[in-house]
Formats: structure tokens, C-alpha cells, sequence
């Protein structure tokens, strides 16, 4: 899959785009992202995506949602479901102060070789998000692209959203969040140095960096399994979200703790994805050490259990 960073004329001559931000890249943009294939497949052209690194919000109100996916990981699932470029930009004023006209004629057009555009139905883009499906469409006439517009999606008659999924992921809901993901929701970042406090209690546990750009679900205690980058295989582990009460009784940073299960070996520095499978319990805090070793050790029983469906280990 090419990848560029920066909108220049003839990136590529012709393609089909799915435009938008898909942050969790969840069932409803799955629907947009297989319209812009279905259209480079019945044209012979190449599937494409525009989308942006970083939330726009964060330019255009100072702030934005925290993100369900980072840019690498939708990277990731964007080449998975058969996308072959992508256009990933950085917001930048300039790209803020482009018209709907300038920015699909300057990016779409003739940087990425539109000829059939695909959108969600709530889909706003250009300088103060003044263009909509319907302009879109109107652009197409003149500038020769077609367009498609996804319908909202809907699951067991909840519309699928990321504002619903980071809904579900506070409130402990993550069967369903996962559902309207289409996979686990999952946390990417790099193993860092703790306090060895894990390892002192016979449940050594890799501290996982996480950027501030991203969501964690809400503090607790769930079953998951690991993908480490050097190594094809993902491990079965138990993962704490949370401040450690017992451990340190005025901590407010929240940490996100990888227990992974039959593992011995040297994690620091390597980045790894976390891929929640079943929420176990909300974290507490415990009368002594010996309590929570007691509380870890039905943890990894219980993780054991929930994962046992979904790969032997």
C-alpha cells in the first residue's frame, strides 16, 4: 500500500476514494471504504482513502474526541480490507482555509486522479465544513467524478458511530463496542520501564506508553491478547486499566498494564498492540499486597477461561 504525506499534482492518475476521517474504522466506515472498492474494481483503477492524522477538530475548536484507532493502526486495517493508497494529511491552517471547491479540485482532483468519490451521509469537508454530500455532487458533474453517499449503519437497531463506541467503552460495554468495531478495540504503543512492582508479586506486567491522543477504556480489569512486533503470534494476557489503588493511594495518571500469561522474556522498547477481548471486573482497591496476588491470580484464571475461545495457547 503507498502511502503519502503531502497532497502534490499526480500522486495517482486515477482512482476511487473513500474520504473521511474513520477514526475506528468501524462498521459504518467499512460501508464507505467498500463502496470506493466496488467502484476501483467495476473501473480498474486504484482504491483509494484521503484522510487526515489527526483529528481536524483539534486545528478548528482547539480540542477533538480522544481517537479509537491512531493513524497507524487504521493504516493497518485500511490495507487489510484492500485499500492500495492512502493519502494521510496533516490539518494544517492552509488546509483549513481551502473552499469545499478548492479542496476536492486541488487534493482530490488532481492530486489523487478522482473519478468516483465515496462518502458517509453526515460527511462535511473544506473551510469552515461548508461542503456536504450534496456539493459534492455537484462538484462531480462538472469536474467528472462520480459520487456515493453510505447510509447510516445500524446493528441490533443502534446506528453505528465512534461517539456510540467511545460511549460503550466508558460505561464498561465492550462486547458491544467490539461488535460495532468489527474486531476488538485495541490499544497501540511502546513497553516502558515501570516500577518492577509486577514482577515483586509474581505477575511481571509491561507498561504500555500510550499517547495522549488516544481513548482507554474505562478503568478495570479485562481478558486480551497481545500481538508483539517482533513476533507473528499474539500471547493471551490480562490487562489493568487504571491508577493502582492499591499500590499507590494518590495516583491520578492512569496506566495500562499488560500481564501476558506463560511469557517470560524482555518487552522494553518494543511496541505492541493490546486487543481487548472481555471486560473481568472494575479495579478496587485491596486491604494489603497479599490480597490483590490472591485477586491477580483469579484474574488470570478468568482471562484463561474468556480467551480459550478464541486461539489455544
Amino acid at each position: 500500500m503507498e502511502i503519502f504525506h503531502e497532497f502534490t499534482p499526480n500522486l495517482l492518475q486515477s482512482s476511487a476514494i473513500a474520504l473521511g476521517f474513520f477514526d475506528g474504522v468501524h462498521l459504518g466506515h467499512q460501508a464507505v471504504i467498500k463502496m470506493a472498492i466496488n467502484e476501483a474494481k467495476s473501473q480498474g483503477i486504484t482504491p483509494a482513502i484521503v484522510t487526515f492524522k489527526d483529528h481536524p477538530r483539534v486545528l478548528t475548536r482547539g480540542n477533538s474526541p480522544l481517537l479509537l484507532t491512531l493513524i497507524e493502526q487504521r493504516l493497518a486495517i485500511f490495507e487489510g480490507l484492500g485499500i492500495e493508497a492512502v493519502l494521510a494529511l496533516t490539518f494544517t491552517e492552509a488546509l483549513c482555509r481551502l473552499s469545499a471547491q478548492e479542496y476536492v479540485q486541488t487534493v482530490l482532483v488532481n492530486g489523487m486522479g478522482a473519478k468516483s468519490i465515496s462518502v458517509g451521509f453526515n460527511h462535511h469537508f473544506g473551510r469552515q465544513r461548508e461542503g456536504d454530500p450534496q456539493l459534492l455532487a455537484q462538484y462531480g458533474k462538472s469536474l467528472r467524478f462520480t459520487v456515493n453517499v453510505a447510509k447510516p449503519v445500524f446493528f441490533d437497531n443502534i446506528e453505528v458511530s465512534s461517539s456510540k463506541i467511545r460511549e460503550c467503552l466508558e460505561n464498561t460495554n465492550l462486547d458491544l463496542a467490539n461488535k460495532l468495531l468489527s474486531r476488538p478495540f485495541s490499544l497501540l504503543g511502546k513497553v516502558k520501564k515501570g516500577d518492577g512492582r509486577g514482577s515483586q508479586l509474581g505477575f511481571p506486567t509491561a507498561n504500555l506508553e500510550i499517547s495522549s491522543l488516544q481513548m482507554l477504556p474505562a478503568y478495570g480489569v479485562y481478558a486480551a491478547k497481545v500481538t508483539l512486533a517482533k513476533e507473528s503470534i499474539t500471547r493471551p494476557a490480562v490487562v489493568n486499566i487504571g491508577v493502582r489503588p492499591t499500590i499507590d493511594a494518590n495516583a491520578t495518571h492512569p496506566l495500562a498494564e499488560v500481564h501476558l500469561l506463560d511469557f517470560k522474556g524482555d518487552l522494553y522498547d518494543q511496541n505492541i498492540e493490546v486487543h481487548f477481548y472481555k471486560y473481568l471486573r472494575p479495579e478496587k482497591k485491596f486491604s494489603n499486597l497479599e490480597a490483590l496476588k490472591a485477586q491477580i491470580q483469579i484474574d488470570c484464571q478468568a482471562a484463561n477461561n474468556s480467551l480459550s475461545s478464541v486461539f489455544s495457547h
